[in-house]
């Protein structure tokens, strides 16, 4: 009887303890304002900050944040494993990137997918890049805001075999090189959806085969979106690039606008391809460059007036 008693009393004390193990348990976890790093990040006890939301959750979990504040306490967001980072609308989800860093960095397994819905990622002219892609399945970017970075807004960067990037109703702005660059190893598909990618010193979404492979592809699709007022000096809009060996790269842009850059769409280097389907370009100090054997091909309804000179000349596709 003494036995079971002291069991008895035992199992009730392991059930009372918020142990490590039980906090890795959650499906769902949440962090907000009132938080504390020491709680186990539920609803009842959220987490200050998403680091610790991130210990606190399980592979392919998701962390809700619960009201205005910053949730980076000034460190790097790093994210190794499939997690969702939702904030649901209605007030600022704020990631202040460090002095000369990155505001969040994904380095996860092949097949972990990673999604950020609702984030303002700014960098005050002192952050270096805003969210940085190393490796993983897929990256979902959905209604954030990412600016004044020293560098890129986001860069993709993955090493993955092949991965996906999604990026919709979000704006890249004001970053002093790059909106949206995006420079695999292995092979990607990405989708811009409603974007805008605005007053960037240099590009504006840059899809560059030449660190891949020429046995891999890259392609990228955008729909809906505005670039403009990207290059000050020589920068462009859309850019598609990469050289004969490497990953050849398709850019189609379809029913978007085009305007107020220096150099409105370009195709540098064999294998490089950028399509127009009714879309606008104009503004632009140059409205395409075409060097190296890219091309940029025009469906013939676009709308491409009121630029400056251009070079190298559209190749015409006809609608199936």
């Amino acid at each position: 009887m003494k036995i079971l008693t002291t069991f008895a009393t035992g199992l009730a004390l392991a059930v009372g303890l918020p142990t490590l193990s039980a906090q890795a348990q959650n499906q769902h976890s949440f962090v907000a304002s009132f938080g504390n790093d020491a709680n186990n990040c539920t609803l009842v006890a959220p987490c200050r900050h998403l680091q610790a939301a991130l210990a606190a959750t399980i592979s392919g979990g998701e962390i809700a944040i619960l009201d205005t504040a910053g949730y980076n306490a000034g460190t790097t967001v790093t994210i190794s494993r499939a997690v969702s980072i939702v904030n649901p609308g209605g007030f600022e989800a704020a990631i202040a990137p460090p002095s000369g860093g990155t505001g969040i960095v994904i380095s996860a397994g092949t097949n972990d997918a990673v999604s950020l819905r609702g984030l303002s990622i700014d960098g005050a002219g002192v952050g270096q890049t805003g969210i940085e892609f190393d490796s993983g399945a897929s990256l979902t970017v959905e209604n954030c805001v990412i600016r004044h970075m020293t560098s890129d807004g986001i860069d993709f960067l993955s090493s993955t075999s092949t991965s996906a990037l999604t990026v919709s109703n979000s704006l890249v702005a004001d970053n002093s090189q790059n909106g949206i660059f995006l420079a695999p190893t292995g092979s990607v598909t990405a989708m811009f959806n409603r974007v805008e990618v605005n007053n960037n010193a240099d590009d504006g979404i840059v899809v560059d085969g030449e660190f891949s492979a020429g046995t891999n592809t890259i392609n990228a699709t955008v729909s809906d979106s505005v670039i403009a007022g990207n290059g000050f000096v020589n920068g462009t809009g859309f850019y598609s690039l990469t050289q004969s060996g490497n990953a050849p790269t398709s850019l189609m842009l379809f029913h978007s606008v085009v305007a107020n850059n220096d150099i409105g769409v370009e195709a540098v280097g064999s294998g490089a391809i950028l399509r127009l389907a009714n879309s606008t370009v104009t503004g632009n100090g140059h409205g395409w460059q075409v060097s190296t054997s890219g091309v940029v091909a025009s469906y013939g309804d676009n709308y491409i007036d009121g630029n400056g000179t251009n070079t190298g000349s559209l190749t015409p596709i006809s609608k199936q």
